[in-house]
């Protein structure tokens, strides 16, 4: 089994002063990254700033002999996120890998929801992951290549009760990110989404001391030995490692890394019904159900899914 190296890789980690953006940082420098450890040190549910965070991660690498620079800007302003781009190349000349980690969080019941939490949720959460990636997808372009990941969660994928805002943000990181792997091809810039799950980290621990609605759930499985140990945020880096080295084998991917279990977020198609005559009613649709929601006939649908979804109808259609 060869060694994944990073030697002289540059990579910008955003959200890295604490939890699972640290733990990436640290390991991927480890490995001989040159890493930019972006964290604006605001608390997990939006405002405020402490740039030690970042500082005291990038100390933390120097002392093992690794290579590290703070950026303590925040990715909810388009200066900010062009700054991490910027800081790499004047920093090192090059950029291989971004990691968008930065997210907030803010849980309300949906009705009790203001457009305001909405904003403040996706400015950070989607609007910060594109106004990183963009100046360095052009960056990896004019290099030769490089791997962008970006974090979706359960909720994102699956939905979670209280987190309309951050489940939206966390969603939309599987159109952005599968779109750039697709556009990026051409330019050997890979592109995946991680669905990570890690207890004890600043956003988990957050939640907890909020009496948020699942804080005696999440209080219990800090306090479970086993739980905590199987649930480190270290044991997400791994897949990070993967995903951001020269060989990485995948784009456009959904990767999950839970509690030491590391697995694959499909996406399919099913052959479903068609009909071949005129417009159907809704009678029609209500008559066919069964074919239409049928899991026996789904196949995976991958990066070009677009283009032979298309195909496909016209097939059924013939």
């Amino acid at each position: 089994m060869s060694t994944l190296a990073f030697d002289g890789d540059v990579i910008v980690m955003t959200g890295a002063g604490g939890g699972m953006g640290r733990c990436h940082a640290l390991e991927l420098a480890r490995r001989g990254a040159r890493v930019v450890v972006n964290d604006l040190g605001g608390h997990p549910f939006g405002g405020g700033s402490d740039a030690s965070l970042a500082e005291a991660v990038v100390e933390e690498i120097r002392a093992v002999g690794g290579e590290a620079v703070a950026n303590t800007e925040s990715v909810s302003t388009p200066e900010g996120a062009a700054s991490l781009t910027e800081q790499a190349m004047d920093q090192w000349g090059r950029l291989d890998a971004v990691v968008a980690n930065a997210a907030i969080l803010r849980d309300r019941p949906f009705d009790e929801m203001t457009i305001q939490d909405f904003d403040d949720v996706i400015d950070v959460n989607f609007r910060g992951v594109m106004r990183v990636v963009h100046p360095a997808f052009k960056a990896m372009k004019a290099g030769g290549g490089g791997r962008i990941v970006t974090i979706t969660s359960s909720s994102g994928m699956l939905g979670a009760r209280q987190q309309a805002n951050y489940a939206a943000s966390k969603s939309g990181m599987l159109g952005l990110t599968r779109t750039i792997a697709l556009d990026g091809e051409q330019y050997g810039i890979k592109a995946n989404v991680l669905a990570p799950g890690a207890l004890g980290t600043r956003m988990h621990l957050a939640v907890v001391e909020s009496a948020g609605h699942h804080a005696e759930a999440d209080a219990d499985l800090i306090q479970n030995e086993q739980a905590a140990e199987l649930l480190k945020p270290e044991r997400v880096s791994p897949m990070v490692t993967v995903l951001t080295h020269a060989t990485c084998p995948v784009t456009g991917e959904v990767l999950c890394a839970w509690g030491g279990w590391y697995g694959r977020f499909g996406i399919t198609l099913n052959t479903g019904w068609a009909d071949r005559v005129g417009i159907a009613t809704a009678e029609e649709l209500v008559a066919h159900w069964d074919e239409i929601v049928d899991e026996a006939s789904a196949h995976d649908a991958g990066l070009d899914a677009f283009a032979h979804g298309t195909r496909d109808a016209q097939d059924a259609l013939s």
